[in-house]
């Protein structure tokens, strides 16, 4: 190799982020939750491991997401006489019919400084009501390193590029759901995947990312379900599985088409699948269901009783996804109670409470052997990952917390009511 191909090389690699460094979608590449990423602190306070706080314009739920050295989060900026509430006052005025008048922003943060790049506002001709544990900023953007794409309740899809400059928008919504929306969009391929279980119509439907049009749009049997869709590859083949109201499915991402469906879940579902060790793993807890099953691959139509491999009916997380980490699926409900199963076998392996009590709305996290949860109140805890239950250290951050966490270049990204957090060592 000559030296200027080997420049050429050099430069190549060291100015494209590698993958470990990208956090492009809710739960990170794959929806795992997993972090290949080394030297992420333990503990933190005001006063060490905090690189920097970012105050943000208003509240929301959603995610942030990482490429490069650009981060993208969504909020809602309430107009006059609603300045300075949080989300839980916002949406608490939503649900007793009061009128919120206010902005959906997009955000593009420096990763390095926490300096904010650009704001962008999407002009919702009226905002969606939305329950008080929600937010009318709750589905988390994605993107494929060119443009970030996002979806608000309120007003549908919108497409940037890296510089703010708006490329198409796809109107949906609102529907009607007093609970609002939090199902997040993902990639897949050319196409833009988005779930809407709603009190009106349900369906899953396939964008065309470059030119916002519908490439398909394919009815569901679900109401009132807010998971975010995954791409398991099963045998070999792709598929496009959505928890949903009573059951999961899964898709063909070539048309749409159902291919399979397992029941038994609850009547209003939340966690996000997983998959690992060659299986799937579905989870839900409320009226009608408390259960957590791994799915086989291999199945067409109604397959839930020759593919589901094994149940437990204990201590299923109603709001924050499982996460499997090594051989083990970790799974947090709200009351802080926290369960260790085996992954090939759904055997007990532990179950305890959390030091940290109260709601857990985000989804965990695992890097370096270790499993980070956040409660609603910002407490997070951090637990090894092992088949013995050890907690390593708690930490407050005294901020509502409902997002989930990411991870980036050696930090964790957490989002608040108030503010986005950069932690490091």
């Amino acid at each position: 190799m000559t030296t200027r191909a080997a420049v050429a090389v050099l430069l190549i690699f060291s100015s494209a982020p590698a993958f470990a460094d990208n956090w492009p979608q809710f739960r990170g590449p794959g929806s795992r939750g997993i972090s290949s990423e080394t030297g992420l602190p333990i503990t933190w306070t005001s006063q060490s491991n905090v690189v920097w706080r970012r105050p943000l314009p208003g509240p929301g739920h959603s995610s942030p997401i990482v490429w490069g050295d650009r981060i993208f989060l969504t909020a809602f900026k309430a107009g006059s006489g609603g300045a300075g509430l949080v989300a839980r006052s916002i949406a608490g005025l939503m649900a007793r019919g009061v009128s919120v008048k206010g902005q959906l922003l997009v955000l593009c943060i420096d990763r390095v400084s926490g300096k904010v790049l650009w704001e962008r506002a999407v002009p919702a001709e009226s905002i969606e009501q939305v329950h008080p544990t929600n937010s009318p900023a709750s589905p988390t953007p994605v993107t494929d390193g060119t443009h970030v794409y996002v979806y608000f309740g309120s007003f549908g899809l919108v497409c940037f590029d890296f510089e703010g400059r708006k490329i198409w928008e796809h109107r949906l919504g609102p529907f009607p759901n007093e609970w609002g929306s939090a199902s997040s969009p993902i990639l897949y391929g050319n196409m833009l995947i988005l779930n809407c279980d709603t009190d009106a119509e349900d369906f899953l439907i396939a964008i065309d990312k470059t030119t916002g049009k519908t490439m398909w749009r394919t009815p569901r049997r679900a109401t009132r379900a807010w998971p975010v869709p995954m791409i398991w590859n099963a045998d070999g083949h792709d598929q496009i599985v959505v928890n949903g109201s009573e059951r999961a499915m899964a898709y063909d991402p070539a048309n749409g088409r159902e291919i399979w469906t397992v029941d038994g879940l609850s009547t209003w579902v939340i966690p996000t699948p997983v998959a690992a060790h060659g299986l799937l793993f579905v989870a839900s807890d409320g009226i009608g269901g408390d259960i957590i099953m791994a799915i086989r691959p291999g199945g067409r139509g109604n397959i839930t009783n020759s593919h589901v491999v094994w149940r437990y009916h204990r201590s299923a997380p109603y709001n924050s996804s499982p996460i499997v980490a090594g051989d083990y699926l970790y799974a947090v409900k709200n009351g802080g109670i926290m369960t260790c199963l085996q992954a090939k076998t759904g055997q007990l392996v532990w179950q305890e409470r959390l030091p940290a009590r109260g709601d857990y709305y985000a989804s965990p996290l695992a890097a370096e052997g270790r499993i980070y949860v956040i409660n609603e109140d910002g407490d997070v805890t951090v637990l090894a990952a092992k088949p013995s239950f050890e907690v390593l250290a708690t930490n407050r951050m005294d901020e509502r917390t409902m997002a989930s966490p990411a991870v980036s270049g050696g930090r964790i990204y957490i989002r608040t009511d108030l503010a986005l957090w950069a932690l490091g060592t």
